[in-house]
């Protein structure tokens, strides 16, 4: 094992704090939907279990330092809370939609400090397949 490099990307502070608020988030809804799995109903669990999902994927990237991490959080930000409200989820939705405004605002900051790995300069990265 001590052949192995060990990876691990440096990042910001402000990309932490926000992947530690989105982790936050997501443990809050993965809470809600373990509390509530019987009173809710299929169309609100898919809903949960997709948004927890593609914050898990998302935050994954972030900590990876994939380039189009940060840049697909702003319309997952806008769309998976107009989801949660169209799906009529009541004061759940709207917990969820205030956090992620907030989360919004402390993207802003996260987006300042280019976060994103440099290309490694491989003929299957996807910059490379064309």
């Amino acid at each position: 094992m001590n052949k192995f490099k060990q990876y691990h990307p440096k990042l910001h502070f402000a990309v932490k704090r926000y992947s530690l608020m989105q982790h936050i988030v997501m443990l809050g809804i993965t809470a809600y939907l373990l509390v509530n799995m019987t009173s809710l109903s299929t169309e609100h669990q898919l809903i949960a279990v997709a948004t927890v999902v593609v914050m898990s994927i998302q935050n994954g990237l972030i900590l990876s330092k994939a380039k189009v991490a940060l840049a697909m959080e702003g319309p997952r930000l806008l769309v998976f809370p107009l989801m949660w409200i169209a799906s009529g989820m009541g004061m759940a939705a709207v917990i969820y939609s205030v956090s992620s405004m907030a989360s919004l605002f402390v993207l802003a900051n996260a987006v300042r400090h280019r976060n994103h790995r440099r290309p490694l300069k491989l003929t299957n990265e996807p910059e490379n397949l064309a």
